[in-house]
């Protein structure tokens, strides 16, 4: 009976621990923060911004996609970092972005484009690489 009672309290242990670790690391899309700066330069007469993608979650958010249907650079820009795949971007080439990390990159035009989050996948279960 000691056994038993024993074995139900570790099980009940551990279904506590994970839904404690998975609540505090519920994290969204919506945790993503997009910010355009304007820079001091200029690029063959276009506005150079600084474009920042925070991960403002706990947890690790990798293939984060956003939407860049017409956007347009005349300043190269890392593929590395920013890419294009049919009218949508990824970000970081599909890596993490760590928790509370800023992934930037630099392009030139103007008026400034709008950036939308589509997707990511958030990895609050594995280690972070």
């Amino acid at each position: 009976m000691a056994t038993m009672a024993s074995c139900n309290s570790s099980l009940l242990a551990i279904l506590l621990f994970n839904l404690l670790f998975q609540g505090f690391c519920q994290c969204e899309l919506k945790d993503i923060t997009i910010g355009t700066e304007r820079t001091p330069a200029q690029i063959e007469g276009k506005q150079e911004w600084n474009v920042s993608f925070i991960n403002t979650c706990k947890c690790p958010q990798q293939a984060l996609t956003v939407s860049c249907d017409g956007f347009q650079s005349v300043e190269k820009v890392n593929p590395d970092i920013f890419a294009r795949v049919g009218n949508n971007c990824t970000v970081n080439g599909g890596r993490p972005i760590a928790p509370f990390a800023t992934v930037q990159f630099l392009y030139a035009w103007d008026p400034p484009f709008i950036f939308v989050p589509i997707s990511s996948h958030v990895d609050c279960g594995g280690a972070f690489k």
